[in-house]
């Protein structure tokens, strides 16, 4: 489920997230959704929620790809959006 929720502190995030610009250099395409509904069992569709207790992956961003656990690349698309092949965290967001 991705109801993702955005951390200040590496500490306490469940995923250090890389944006990369290029889709094959992704592990993941993510496209952004307004409502809950779609995003849950979708890994690939992100629901930013306001609070810790309503998210199922705490998320802190970071700059540097070798200390990230996921590489994202936005994409506008549901359809398009998925994981680009196996990884530790497909399923688990």
């Amino acid at each position: 489920m991705a109801l993702v929720h955005e951390v200040s502190s590496r500490a306490v995030a469940d995923v250090l997230v890389c944006e990369v610009s290029s889709r094959a250099a992704a592990d993941l395409l993510v496209c952004k959704v307004e409502s809950r509904s779609p995003a849950r069992g979708e890994d690939g569709l992100w629901c930013s929620v306001p609070s810790r207790a309503a998210a199922t992956s705490l998320i802190h961003w970071v700059n540097s790809r070798s200390v990230a656990d996921l590489l994202v690349c936005f994409v506008s698309s549901r359809t398009a959006s998925g994981w680009q092949g196996e990884h530790e965290l497909e399923g688990k967001l």
